[in-house]
């Protein structure tokens, strides 16, 4: 991955100011509007767009900084689409101002709605990362017209009234005198572009209810309520405009074995009185299946942690693992045989430790 800084041409420690300008600058340089003919153009314009879409947001910059995922577990933040992004920088004037190339207007027409969906996976998939299929109705391209909205055979033409750019002006009096302004064309609703010959899937809209299927990474390390973001997997926009984004939230089930405690997992292993006292080694269960051996000491004392490394979950947009933590409980038992009693016994006797067992208990049973 390209550093962001270079990208844009601004120190580490540029303001958000700086930053900003010099995406503005490299923008109008690197569009593909400004460089027609280089296919490499539109690959560079993007890459541009990222850096400032990272750098612009100090939560996003902060983690990048860290050398961490900029894009892991953020969710609603950010731009929804590169349009977004170009109107937030440059404002509702377009990225180069008013017809300069007359058909970039065009993208302002209203892009898809965003799909929020919520997928339920267990801690193993959670700690280890894993990829999920998932559907959801929203509308989609409509394969009649292939998202046009014209019938087959035709096309669409380019708007009369505003000349394929999607406004006009308009001149207005004032106390001032004739105002000048900008306004979305009535005739093509703004997308450029008029249908004569309707699709009659469709109905000239481009889009189609449907139901839709992505999968999904979902990285290791993800926390339960994590909200990964899928650009343009949306409801599809139709005629030309851009897809909105699909939300995926992440519940993760509860389980039998293990509990997180970050990118650690605790696991609970219960040891005799003895194994405490004078030492054992145990197999433990790991979270991705197997077993690894731990070593208890002697004299191991309840609530006593034994830290298996890189066991743990996976660091949300970092390398490596967290640690599997295994907390030692020793279990006192309830009924003892004659035999265990008599050695316990010996041994209260022989260290002094005084107690009083009942009259009628353990060695009856």
């Amino acid at each position: 991955m390209a550093d962001y800084y270079e990208l844009l041409g601004v120190s580490r420690d540029a303001s958000s100011d700086e930053i900003k300008r010099a995406f503005r600058k490299l923008a109008r340089e690197t569009h593909p509007d400004a460089n027609p003919g280089d296919p490499r153009a539109e690959q560079r314009f993007k890459e541009i767009a990222q850096a400032y879409e990272v750098l612009s947001d100090p939560e996003r910059r902060a983690q990048y900084d860290r050398g961490g995922d900029p894009f892991a577990g953020f969710g609603g933040g950010g731009f929804g689409s590169l349009d977004d992004l170009l109107r937030s920088v440059f404002g509702e004037g377009g990225l180069f101002g008013e017809g300069l190339f007359g058909t970039a207007t065009q993208t302002r027409q209203r892009r898809g709605r965003d799909v929020r969906v919520t997928v339920e996976i267990d801690l193993a998939a959670a700690a280890l990362g894993t990829a999920k299929e998932l559907s959801f109705r929203a509308a989609q391209r409509c394969a009649t017209c292939n998202g046009n909205g014209a019938a087959p055979g035709s096309q669409p033409a380019r708007c009369a009234q505003c000349g394929g750019a999607g406004q006009v002006r308009v001149a207005r009096r004032s106390i001032i005198g004739n105002v000048m302004s900008i306004e979305t064309c009535r005739v093509c609703s703004g997308i450029g572009e008029t249908i004569d010959s309707p699709c009659r899937t469709c109905q000239g809209r481009g889009a189609v209810d449907g139901t839709q299927s992505v999968s999904v990474d979902i990285p290791a390390g993800v926390e339960d309520g994590t909200r990964l973001r899928l650009n343009g997997h949306g409801e599809f926009g139709g005629r030309g405009a851009p897809s909105g984004d699909l939300y995926v939230d992440i519940s993760i089930r509860p389980h039998e074995l293990f509990r997180r405690e970050g990118d650690n997992l605790i696991y609970q292993l219960e040891v005799g009185l003895a194994q405490a006292a004078l030492g054992v080694e145990r197999s433990v269960p790991l979270i991705e299946g197997g077993n690894e051996t731990v070593a208890i000491a002697p004299g191991t004392q309840p609530g006593t942690v034994v830290r298996v490394p890189g066991r743990g979950t996976g660091r949300l947009g970092r390398r490596g693992r967290g640690d599997l933590l295994v907390q030692v409980k020793v279990v006192v038992p309830t009924e003892l045989s004659a035999d265990a009693q008599e050695a316990l016994e010996a041994y209260a006797a022989a260290t002094d430790e005084e107690t009083t067992p009942p009259k009628r208990g353990w060695r009856r049973r």
